[in-house]
């Protein structure tokens, strides 16, 4: 007996081409698309979480005669704003940032060592001006350097003020222009595209557009800041106070004035 044998059809060479043409052209609109869907997805991420660290301060300030959380640089997190507020957020993870992955960070309270990602305002420029959270650090009696937490009333614009929000410093954990090196001294260092995410301290949470600059002024190569100029005022608790440290760029000077003397004679790095 014998079988009829059908013909067969494939795909031609030309054929095969335009389909991978294809597939190679939506992966490359697709694949960007998937990247800032996800990037977006870590800032949300980001901006819940300084909000809810924001409310553990303001919490903590309303037990504490209204004065913010004071914080002792020892070396360790046991000394510092993350131990010290933990009984009102009961919850460390809300402390790391999806887009920092860095390790090597004090493993007292987390033995990975994951490198916390957000820090409180230590003010504008220096973190030992006093210009922000806290006020100028003195000797702690029991070793280490005290940062006083400034009283509610201190701060002459609460809605115009940082709180605290996302920081390149490790392993104090810093929110200032000094001490930003964390993750490098490249552009490519600046997480989340660029948009930090802070908490101010009137409980309010938003984004600040944040590019790396050298700031030779004052002899600093890298420092992490607002590229809108206007915006370094959110560092100063009050615009209108003087800095309290004798010397350096401020040299008790305003704090607005300094920050616009900062906006003016910084250049952007490339």
């Amino acid at each position: 007996m014998r079988f009829l044998q059908g013909t067969r059809k494939a795909f031609t060479l030309i054929e095969l081409l335009v389909v991978i043409a294809i597939i190679a052209i939506l992966a490359a609109i697709l694949f960007p698309v998937f990247a800032q869907a996800r990037e977006q997805a870590r800032k949300t991420v980001c901006t819940s979480n300084v909000k809810n660290y924001g409310l553990a301060f303001l919490m903590y300030l309303q037990d504490y005669d209204e004065t913010m959380v004071s914080q002792v640089n020892g070396g360790s997190d046991l000394t510092q704003f993350q131990y010290i507020t933990q009984p009102y957020v009961k919850n460390r993870q809300i402390l790391l940032c999806p887009d920092r992955q860095k390790v090597g960070c004090d493993k007292t309270l987390d033995p990975t060592g994951r490198c916390l990602g957000y820090a409180p305002n230590f003010g504008i420029y220096s973190y030992n001006d006093g210009t922000g959270l806290f006020l100028q650090p003195v000797a702690n009696p029991g070793g280490g350097t005290l940062f006083p937490g400034r009283a509610l009333a201190a701060f002459a614009h609460p809605a115009a003020t940082i709180l605290m929000g996302d920081t390149n410093d490790t392993p104090m954990y810093t929110l200032s222009f000094y001490f930003q090196t964390g993750d490098g001294t490249t552009s490519s260092a600046v997480r989340h595209n660029g948009r930090y995410q802070m908490c101010f301290v009137d409980g309010h949470a938003k984004s600040l557009k944040m590019k790396a600059y050298s700031f030779l002024a004052d002899g600093d190569s890298y420092d992490i800041m607002p590229e809108n100029g206007s915006e370094i005022r959110y560092y100063c608790a009050d615009v209108d106070s003087t800095t309290t440290r004798v010397g350096g760029f401020s040299n008790s000077r305003k704090c607005g004035v300094v920050a616009d003397d900062i906006a003016a004679k910084r250049v952007v790095l490339p």
